[in-house]
Formats: structure tokens, sequence, C-alpha cells
């Protein structure tokens, strides 16, 4: 499952507050369990609503042609033999940072299925960077941003508030959910590259740290486990970062191309100097010709 799912799924555990009540279509009354252990399913989110319907919300971060027949098929049918006597609602919520392009009906011969869907980035990010709820703001990072900088200073304040630990995590998750939003991510990743981070092997053995495991595999603080991590080290981020900025340019050129070109990766993998990956970021978003970028570049034969 692609890291950017289980942050929203570990979110929606904590239930934001403002966010849940600007999807849902009544009060909530109670949440439900989200798992299926007799199909291995598991739902993002699943709530009764206080008309007595059952409300399922799924996140979705790319553009799956195959959407309805998953919310028919794979959901809404099992949370019907669930609760066979209650309402179904269903919402899509589409998080990715192309245009949203799926459909929100299934019609087959005799079958008529729908559901609502929507565009996170409808939501002005400022109705939940206003919120008391942390997992609020964290989410304002996908819905509509006008003010980039707002944003990331709001954030920031968010962390300043937090232990050592619940910052670590708040951070990591950020920076997965910002993939989504690689110009954001590139800023946000300047903004907080003075903050510390302590790994110690507990963030990584525990269940719930999956997450975590994954996130500092791709910030490159995995060699952190080599030095001496049993006493917690404190790691300064200049790794992390041009990890990070690697990552983004390789998502940049599969986002336009639909794949990274073969040898492409490994000498991007290669590059130290974080000025010139943010030199070939930004061109790379402003170009309308990726291979010439790449070849002018010497990273494409």
């Amino acid at each position: 499952m692609p890291s950017k799912d289980i942050a929203l799924r570990d979110i929606f555990e904590e239930v934001p507050h403002r966010l849940s009540k600007i999807l849902a279509p009544a009060p909530i009354k109670e949440l439900l369990p989200t798992n299926f252990p007799s199909t291995e399913l598991r739902v993002d989110f699943l709530a009764r609503l206080e008309d007595e319907s059952v409300l399922h919300i799924e996140f979705q971060s790319f553009n799956d042609p195959n959407m309805p027949f998953r919310m028919l098929l794979r959901y809404y049918l099992a949370i019907w033999e669930r609760y066979p006597s209650s309402p179904i609602k269903q919402l899509l919520v589409y998080v990715g940072n192309r245009k949203l392009r799926m459909k929100s009906k299934l019609r087959i011969r005799n079958l008529t299925f729908s559901y609502e869907i929507l565009d996170i980035r409808q939501i002005d990010c400022k109705l939940l960077l206003e919120s008391p709820d942390p997992m609020d703001r964290l989410l304002a990072c996908l819905c509509k941003v006008e003010d980039e900088v707002y944003l990331i200073e709001k954030l920031i304040r968010t962390m300043e508030g937090m232990n050592e630990e619940e910052r670590k995590d708040y951070l990591l998750k950020a920076l997965t959910l910002t993939e989504l939003r690689p110009n954001l991510r590139i800023k946000l990743t300047e903004e907080v590259k003075p903050m510390p981070i302590v790994v110690r092997p507990e963030d990584i053995r525990l269940p719930k740290k999956k997450l975590r495991k994954d996130i500092l595999y791709r910030l490159g603080l995995e060699e952190g486990k080599q030095i001496g991590l049993e006493e917690g080290k404190q790691i300064g981020l200049e790794e992390g970062f041009l990890k990070a900025l690697q990552d983004t340019v390789l998502t940049l050129i599969r986002g336009k191309l639909g794949q990274v070109p073969e040898g492409v990766g490994i000498k991007v993998k290669g590059i130290r100097d974080r000025e010139y990956l943010n030199a070939l970021i930004e061109k790379l978003i402003n170009s309308g010709d990726v291979l010439e970028v790449l070849r002018e570049e010497r990273l494409l034969s």
C-alpha cells in the first residue's frame, strides 16, 4: 500500500474534527470498526450518522478507472452485509495532484450504482487551518491552498507545542502527504530543515510504526540504524532532504512521462547537490519537454 494511503488512514484513526464535519452529510453519532476480518478488508472511514445511516469515506490518491467497481463490489457489499438494515452513504475523496477524472456512477444492464465524489481541493485550507485539531491542519496541505507561507507557518507553530515524539510523527506525516503536492513539499522541507529528528529502534519495530519505517527509509535516514540508534541518535536532516529532493525529481519525471526512463533513476540518486536538485525541480515543473531537460542535464542519453 502506498505510504500516502497509510498516512491518511493513520490520520483518520484520530478523526479530524472539522474535516469530518465538512464531509459528513449529517452529524456523526458513533464511529464504526473499519476492519472486515473475514475478507481482510479495511475501509478508510466508517461511521453511523444521527439519521441512522452508515457513512463510508474512502480516500483515493490517483485516478482509478475501476473505482466504481471497487466502491460497489469491494466496499458497499461488505458494509451492507454487516449493516443490512441501515442506509449506506458513500463518499470518495480524491486527494491526488492531477485533475479528477474518475466517475461516480456505474451502469451495467439492469444495475445502476452511484456514490458521491469530492476533490479535496474544493475545500479551502483555511477552514481546516483554523481548527484546534492538529490533524485538521495536517490535511489542510491537500486542500485548496492560496497562501503556502501561511499554511507552513501554521504547521510549524502546531509542532512547536508538541513533545519530541509527537513532533517527529507529525512532521513525517506532513512530508508524506505533501508528496501529493510537490511544490508545497519543496517549500515545507526547506522551512523544517533546522528541525532535528530523533530516531530510535522502537520507532521501526513497533507494528504501528510501519508508516515511520517507510518514510524514514525514503528520507535517507535508514543509514542511521548503522550509527548507534540504540541510544537514540539525533540526526540532522541533510541526508533526508537530499533523498526528499531526489524523490521529488523522480516523482515529477514519472508524473509527466508515466515512468522514469532507464538509467535516469540511478543518476538522480547520485546527485548530492541540493541547490542543483532544487534548480532541476524548477526546470521540470516549468518545462513542457521533460525529455529535453533530462538530455540537457546529461541524465538521459
